[in-house]
Parts: structure tokens; C-alpha cells; sequence
């Protein structure tokens, strides 16, 4: 059985649709709850494949939150081996910041709501969830300049790093492909009142009508992507 680690930071900021993907594919997931289970534990190369979910700490607070130098630490040695992983919006940031770079407060704001993604790589599997096929799903307010040696493959109006590669098995997303309606419908009541300061939409009624819009497309979007993905990094 293939199996994957997914490292989560909020008990609402789960795998979603990206963990139903790998059930179906027969893979044996173990969750890891970082603020309370030391990832120092797990041998970084032994998953099949590490999934890096989101959460509201910005990795520039690994004072306050330790767990998150050790995730970078974990994850440099994971890069080193160029073992498939995945990481999503906090994920990403502690991928770059494993990568080398710093993370930091967006000039932008907070990038809450749906805003499509322009894609740069049209042979890549991100090309599933360009602007023309279908809109985006985003939550987050930090960033980083793209880390030496990745390739950009999407950008978003708000914020240009949106998605890059460091070859073909390490990916970052800032954005969130993964999350279900029932995630959505969770994360709009846990976190309503940071909508109000999202630069694209801050009324959560407006927000909640154009979830419903667009995620059920996004989804279809998303498996297309993830599936894909996961074939071309040989899972």
C-alpha cells in the first residue's frame, strides 16, 4: 500500500477533496495534527508521498509556533531526497522558506475569496485550474519571492507565486484547490470575521453566493490536477 503524511495545523484545514483522491487510489494516509505531534519523528523520506496543509500562523512566527521550524527542517531533508510533496498555502510558504527564502505580510492584503489563476506552463497539470476552465479558491494574506532553482507556474491578480514547481515532485500552492463545500461552508462560519478584510470580497454573504458559484467546477478542476500530478510523479 502507497502512503502519504499530511501535516495539518488547524482542525479545519484538512487533505479535502486531495484526501479523497488518495483513498480512492488506495493509499494509507496518516494525519499529522503538527501542533501537537512532533513531525521529528517521521523518517522524511519514507512516506510515498507528504502533503503540507494550510493553517493562520505565518512561518515568520516559529517563535511562538516551534512546530514550524521543525517542518522546514523535515521538509529540506525531504526536497534533498526529491520525494513527491505537496504543499498548500502555509505549505507552501514553509516550502519556500525551506527552499531558502524568507515568507512575509503580502503588500496586497488578504487574498480571500475567488480569484482565477493565470497559468504559465500549459504542458503541466496546473493548466486544469487556469482562469479559462475554472475560478480559484484563496485564503491567505503572506507571500515570498519565488525560491532560486523552482519554476513559476501560476500567478493569481493579487499575488504572482502562486503555484511553482522545484522539479517535477516538490509543488506549492498558495491558493486551495482541495477544499470541498463542506470545508468551505466550515471555514466561512469559523472565520467570518476575516472576510471583512479580504481585498476581493469582504461582504460573506456575497462570498458564500460565489462559493456556491464556483466550487463545484473547481472540484471537477482540481481532481483533473491532483490525479494527474500524482501520475507524474510515478503514484
Amino acid at each position: 500500500m502507497k502512503t502519504a503524511l499530511v501535516f495539518t495545523h488547524e482542525r479545519h484545514e484538512g487533505p479535502g477533496q486531495f484526501g479523497d483522491i488518495l483513498k480512492a487510489r488506495g493509499f494509507g494516509q496518516r494525519i499529522i495534527f503538527v501542533p501537537e505531534e512532533s513531525v521529528s519523528a517521521f523518517d522524511a523520506g519514507a512516506a510515498d508521498l507528504v502533503l503540507v496543509m494550510g493553517g493562520p500562523m505565518g512561518v515568520y512566527e516559529a517563535g511562538v509556533y516551534p512546530f514550524l521550524e521543525e517542518e522546514i527542517i523535515f521538509l529540506k531533508k525531504r526536497i534533498a531526497l526529491d520525494r513527491p510533496t505537496l504543499g498548500v498555502c502555509l505549505g507552501a510558504q514553509l516550502v519556500a522558506a525551506a527552499l531558502g527564502e524568507e515568507v512575509f505580510k503580502g503588500k496586497a492584503g488578504q487574498e480571500i475569496g475567488w480569484n482565477p489563476l493565470t497559468v504559465h506552463k500549459k504542458d503541466h497539470p496546473v493548466r486544469h485550474l487556469a482562469g479559462d476552465k475554472t475560478n480559484m479558491f484563496h485564503w491567505h494574506g503572506d507571500t515570498f519571492e519565488l525560491p532560486k532553482g523552482t519554476e513559476l507556474l501560476a500567478s493569481s491578480s493579487l499575488y504572482p507565486n502562486q503555484v511553482y514547481a522545484c522539479g517535477k515532485n516538490i509543488l506549492a500552492l498558495q491558493c486551495h484547490p482541495e477544499v470541498t463545500p463542506a470545508m468551505a461552508a466550515d471555514w466561512l462560519e469559523e472565520m467570518e470575521g476575516e472576510v471583512r478584510r479580504s481585498k476581493l470580497t469582504p461582504d460573506i454573504e456575497e462570498l458564500r453566493a460565489q462559493t456556491a458559484k464556483n466550487i463545484a467546477t473547481m472540484n471537477i478542476q482540481a481532481k483533473l490536477f491532483f490525479e494527474e500530478w500524482l501520475e507524474g510523479a510515478g503514484l
